[in-house]
């Protein structure tokens, strides 16, 4: 059985699943972080079994069992550990081994069928799709350790029932796909599970998960589509942090203080506050989603829960039993849930790529150009789809002689002691020597952008795209262009005429500004490196040698200063150069690069 390993959480990814959008990328390093915990399960539940014999009797095969399966069919091995149940099962054959206690002949046989290549017994499949999007879920109406919920089981489940089930996911999968896209990928690569439940003795729905049931959620039939919808969302999100919190732990051990909770009448402990706040954060962005549709409830429901939420946050902030990385993530939560809603100007009505692509036309955006884009996903207002509809809609605008260009950036493969400039936080000196032995290597093909948003990482991972090798100032090309915008990039000229900027300016490409405004415009910076006499300043980050080791990579290079960009880009925006426009909800700018450059280095130059 392979080792269980280390982790690092990247820092991109930590603020991802802390403002609750840690997508397809987070799902891939907590579900890791689960299939090593239960290695570990595992291999002591064989240490106990062997020395509680006879009461081990029949588990202490499970571990050579397992060691076998992972040699002969390591896919079918990873479905057995990956059973959302498995964990909660492992735990409770320990305990009761150490008790010196019996294993109960239902768990006996539940190993046995698991072993024998059936982790979902004969659990009924569900399948919701949606524009393209999938998700498929088993209703676990039957077997041991779903107990774990909390709730009265419903089940075992009737055709006509299991039929009601599937048709009330579906439609709360295509609100989720059209209202709340960036859920979706997250979501369905991560849940695999639901445990029907029984309504409360009160004819109110209910919801839970288990701590150690990771996939697994449990709620009660609701035919209401957009709480359906709200209640996945919310029991997804409690499965993330669960799985964070057995990768990073946010808080320090249990005391006997109590902190009050908003939404509860009885004050809670710190960690149980931290799960609420965080599982309510994706109910205030649910109902801030459906502010363009909803209507009354969903203004009542988002001011309420963003109340909340940002109480609970500001308790969980002052309470002294937060550690540096939990009071980094509630930070950032607390962030998130201030985030205003998104002024719209639409019907709030759902854009397909179609629509999109007129707009984009519509704006002046042209087949065959190159375009370097810069976006705000939430300012589009509803996309069917995200951001794959939106890099699918520019990439039809530009067609095959078209290039479409995105900035990846990785400010944060920085020296730790930059890290209040470059991640936005500070860490304690003492920790800087053992970080700098630690951090990654830059990769061109692996190494997600930081801080530039979904757009640039749609663009990056998409089959077909290139990325310059700049290991702080990267950009990612799709189209006929793209081997010449990202080819040669200096690894000592972040931005400058040895980057792809000059490449995109040589080319006569244009820049996009989707939603965002002149202080997010990369192709400034160019013009900076035109003005004689600017500062330099040493950089540091980790590359790859030749031979693929990692080693810290030197060089000095200017002060890149984005504060006049918001000044320069009125100033010329009041020549007429650049055209604006709407598209979905965004107010949008396009401007050719290259004359906005020499502009913005004349009066860069003019007030050296």
């Amino acid at each position: 059985m392979p080792d269980a390993g280390r982790y690092f959480i990247p820092p991109h990814t930590f603020a991802a699943l802390a403002r609750a959008r840690g997508g397809t990328e987070a799902v891939t390093l907590l579900r890791s972080g689960q299939l090593s915990k239960r290695k570990l399960l595992v291999r002591a539940l064989h240490q106990a079994a062997v020395r509680r014999e006879p009461a081990g009797a029949g588990l202490d095969a499970v571990y050579p069992q397992l060691l076998d399966l992972s040699r002969r069919d390591p896919k079918a091995w990873r479905a057995v550990m990956l059973h959302p149940y498995l964990d909660e099962g492992l735990a409770r054959a320990l305990v009761v081994l150490e008790r010196g206690e019996e294993i109960e002949t239902e768990w006996l046989t539940w190993w046995e069928r698991l072993l024998a290549g059936s982790p979902g017994g004969d659990w009924p499949v569900v399948r919701a799709e949606y524009g393209g999007q999938v998700l498929q879920l088993r209703l676990a109406d039957s077997g041991p350790f779903r107990d774990a919920h909390g709730h009265t089981l419903d089940g075992p489940l009737t055709g006509e029932r299991t039929r009601h089930w599937e048709k009330a996911l579906s439609a709360a999968w295509e609100v989720l796909v059209q209202r709340h896209p960036w859920h979706v990928r997250a979501m369905a690569a991560c849940l695999t599970t639901l445990v029907p439940l029984r309504p409360g003795s009160d004819g109110a729905s209910v919801s839970s998960t288990a701590r150690r049931a990771y996939g697994a959620v449990a709620a009660s039939l609701q035919d209401d589509p957009s709480l359906l919808a709200l209640t996945l969302v919310h029991e997804f999100l409690h499965v993330q942090l669960g799985a964070l919190l057995d990768l990073l732990p946010l808080h320090g051990p249990p005391t006997g203080v109590r902190h009050h909770a908003p939404w509860r009448p009885d004050p809670r402990p710190a960690g149980a506050l931290l799960q609420g706040a965080y599982a309510h954060l994706g109910v205030t962005d649910f109902w801030r989603a459906e502010l363009a549709v909803g209507g009354k409830r969903a203004r009542r429901e988002y001011a309420t829960w963003r109340g909340h939420t940002a109480d609970a946050a500001g308790t969980l902030l002052d309470s002294g039993e937060l550690l540096p990385a939990g009071v980094r993530f509630v930070t950032e939560m607390r962030d998130a849930v201030r985030r205003p809603p998104v002024a719209s100007g639409g019907s709030g009505k759902p854009r397909t790529k179609g629509a999109l692509a007129a707009d984009l036309r519509a704006l002046g955006l042209r087949a065959g150009d190159t375009v370097l884009v810069h976006a705000s996903l939430r300012a589009l207002g509803p996309v069917t789809g995200g951001a794959e509809t939106v890099v699918d809609a520019l990439r039809d605008v530009l067609g095959p002689a078209g290039t479409l260009v995105a900035y990846t950036q990785t400010p944060d493969n920085s020296d730790p002691a930059r890290w209040h400039l470059t991640r936005g936080y500070a860490v304690p000196e003492e920790h800087w020597a053992g970080l700098r032995a630690r951090l990654p290597a830059f990769d061109p093909s692996r190494t997600p952008s930081f801080g530039v948003g979904v757009l640039p990482e749609t663009v990056r991972i998409r089959p077909g795209a290139l990325r310059s090798a700049h290991p702080q100032s990267s950009f990612a090309a799709l189209g006929s262009q793209a081997r010449y915008v990202t080819e040669e990039h200096a690894p000592d000229c972040h931005l400058g005429d040895r980057s792809p900027l000059a490449r995109l300016e040589r080319l006569g490409a244009r820049v996009l500004l989707l939603g965002v405004g002149y202080d997010v415009c990369t192709a400034f910076h160019l013009a900076e490196y035109r003005v004689p006499g600017r500062p330099r300043l040493p950089y540091a980050c980790v590359v790859a040698d030749e031979q693929g080791r990692r080693a810290w990579y030197h060089y000095s290079d200017i002060v890149l200063d984005a504060s006049p960009f918001v000044e320069l880009g009125r100033v010329y925006e009041a020549t007429g150069a650049v055209a604006r426009g709407r598209v979905g909800d965004a107010e949008c700018r396009l401007l050719d690069l290259a004359p906005a450059v020499a502009h913005a280095a004349e009066q860069l130059g003019a007030h050296a």
